[in-house]
């Protein structure tokens, strides 16, 4: 059942940290083991389960997908047999049905980074097992491995501690359950960089941030939303008409669910279990099992995505398993049904927010970067290898395409090249090989700018000519920044011949930064002479624009306050351009100017106030 209702997404391609992964691996494996820049150390999933796929480039990924299915298959197998041998064997394939049956489980067969959850998953299962057996160490090391796969494993550790117990065992063995879980989930916290992080910080979410927490409405609608999910509720039901593969997807489905109670209701008639595990029991169990891992996203993940149900889901499928194989088999047959219809319809119905990732978004995310892809092998169906690439890339929104791009580095895993590097055009460094400016608009066609001579080729229409000139007035800071500040000078004169006033002052002032930060005040002189005058506001407009997208070097970014007429010491000029990038949360610009506000008027209290919150 859960292959059936995997099969949409199977064919979807990478998306998103995909490609972060598989760089990062391409680029050394043995260094993709060690911890990585961030708060997160997944060596297991992020490189051991990536070392074979980055070598296959795009079609890898259907090979991930592939994966993802067998561990989510392996999962419910383990499933299975563990509520199996501690109820019936009712209970194990209704928990069974009910695991497979969660609507957010294929979203992470979508995803080739779902593979962080099924492995923590599959691992906690399997250690489980080996709990239950009474092989505590052997179980200790799986669950150490489901850890360095994803951290929410760590939320099983006091189902581990506790099991005898919460299955009216002799409790003699909770002592040993303590040390060994206790210790690893010890040392876990000691060492581990997102909680060092979160500790840091107070377990509050940064401006900007990804982990910590935001504020209770926030927590309050992403458990209610959560508990929904874990029960396969639409968060915001459609009566929009179903595709053909839903429908299809609904009478396969359905039809295998209702065979499998049929079948296990024949062969185990309700209340005659081997080993029944009570109710109270498994509510024991399944709150241990699924309110710890519950709880972590709701409070410290701000951005809601549906998988995150997954793990919880555990706990609830042990729990309406036994509690199913308590029902008769006609009214076992219809909670089922209900279940598995009431799945497919959240699959198809909206997400609770543009922002929140579910299995509609990985569609999206996957078509968009596909289209890219395409767009670019149309225009180069190779590239030389050491290639630099400074792409632009348009406001994209969710699909996350400028970061797929620039963090993921894409590129590399489509053409199979490690040696290929992306950059912004403002960020561009000294380059003796090959080197292409590019830009992805925002229908994702992508437009190749030569910038010396304004040509452009594109993967579609004609592009916008403003748009073209835009990306090329960047890309002449970064030629200025990286040394080549004649070259700068020309592509901005050019640009500036046959724009109208304000972009030509604009052009020009630009083209004057590069002479101030070489010294020549006279060079520069000459050419601010020929710039037409603007306003303050104007002004204040073109220097926040030259920091919004710094250059890799400062010393060339700092002139643009002369270059368009501002002081770098005026309080007003400081506050107005603070004000602006901390309300657009680019922290780096507002730390930079809250600290140069404190040298201007020391002891100001708005920047004081502000600085201290970013820092």
């Amino acid at each position: 059942m859960a292959a059936v209702l995997s099969l949409p997404v199977l064919g979807l391609g990478y998306f998103w940290d995909d490609f972060v992964f598989l760089t990062r691996v391409q680029a050394n494996p043995i260094s993709a083991l060690w911890p990585e820049p961030g708060a997160f150390y997944r060596p297991v999933s992020r490189a051991l389960y990536f070392w074979p796929l980055a070598w296959l480039g795009s079609p890898g990924a259907h090979a991930a997908h592939a994966m993802n299915l067998l561990l989510a298959a392996a999962s419910i197998l383990l499933l299975v047999l563990l509520v199996r041998r501690l109820a019936s064997d009712r209970a194990g394939v209704g928990a069974g049905l009910f695991f497979s049956g969660l609507a957010a489980l294929p979203g992470l067969v979508a995803w080739a980074s779902g593979a962080q959850d099924l492995l923590a998953i599959t691992l906690l299962l399997a250690a489980l097992h080996l709990r239950d057996s009474g092989r505590m160490l052997r179980s200790a090391i799986l669950v150490a491995a489901a850890l360095l796969s994803k951290e929410t494993a760590l939320c099983a550790i006091p189902a581990l501690v506790l099991w005898d117990w919460i299955l009216g065992r002799r409790p003699a063995r909770i002592r040993e359950g303590v040390l060994a879980y206790g210790a690893l989930a010890i040392l876990w916290v000691l060492i581990h960089p997102v909680a060092r992080g979160l500790a840091a910080g107070g377990f509050t979410l940064a401006p900007g941030g990804h982990l910590g927490f935001s504020n209770l409405a926030v927590t309050k609608l992403h458990a209610s939303q959560y508990l929904r999910t874990l029960f396969n509720m639409p968060l915001h039901p459609t009566a929009a008409p179903w595709p053909a593969v839903a429908v299809a997807m609904l009478v396969v489905a359905v039809s295998l669910a209702l065979a499998a109670v049929w079948i296990a209701s024949r062969r185990e008639p309700s209340g005659q279990g081997r080993a029944p595990l009570s109710i109270p029991r498994a509510a024991a169990l399944a709150i241990l099992l699924a309110v710890p891992s519950l709880v972590l996203p709701t409070v410290l993940v701000p951005r809601w995505a549906a998988y995150f149900a997954c793990m919880p889901a555990l706990g609830s499928s042990i729990l309406l398993g036994v509690a199913l194989s308590r029902l008769p088999t006609f009214a076992g047959m219809t909670v089922m049904a209900l279940f598995v219809g009431l799945g497919i319809w959240s699959r198809y119905s909206d997400p609770p927010s543009a922002d929140a990732l579910t299995e509609k978004s990985f569609v999206a995310a996957s078509r968009a970067i596909d289209g890219v892809e395409r767009a670019f092998l149309k225009l180069h169906p190779s590239i030389p290898r050491s290639t630099q690439v400074l792409l632009s890339v348009a406001s994209s929104g969710p699909l996350g395409i400028d970061a797929t791009m620039h963090d993921g580095q894409a590129m590399r895993v489509w053409y199979r090249d490690r040696t290929l590097r992306t950059l912004r055009p403002e960020r561009r460094l000294p380059h003796a090989g090959a080197e292409y400016l590019f830009r992805i608009t925002s229908s994702r066609e992508v437009v190749e700018i030569d910038p010396d001579r304004g040509a452009t080729r594109s993967s579609g229409g004609s592009p916008d000519p403003g748009e073209v000139d835009a990306i090329t007035r960047t890309y002449a800071r970064g030629l200025a920044a990286s040394g080549e500040t004649e070259r700068a000078e020309r592509i901005l004169g050019r640009l500036a011949a046959q724009d109208e006033p304000m972009l030509r002052s604009y052009d020009l002032r630009l083209a004057a930064m590069g002479r101030m930060m070489r010294g020549d005040r006279p060079g520069s002189a000459r050419i601010l002479a020929g710039a037409p005058a603007i306003s303050r506001e104007f002004a204040l407009y073109c220097v926040s624009k030259v920091m919004a997208e710094p250059t890799g070097r400062a010393g060339l970014d700092s002139c643009a306050y002369a270059a368009f007429g501002l002081s770098s010491s005026d309080p007003e000029t400081l506050r107005y351009l603070l004000h602006l990038f901390y309300a657009s949360l680019f922290v780096p610009q507002a730390v930079q100017l809250a600290r140069r506000l404190q040298e201007v008027a020391p002891g100001d209290s708005e920047s004081a106030a502000i600085l201290g919150e970013l820092r």
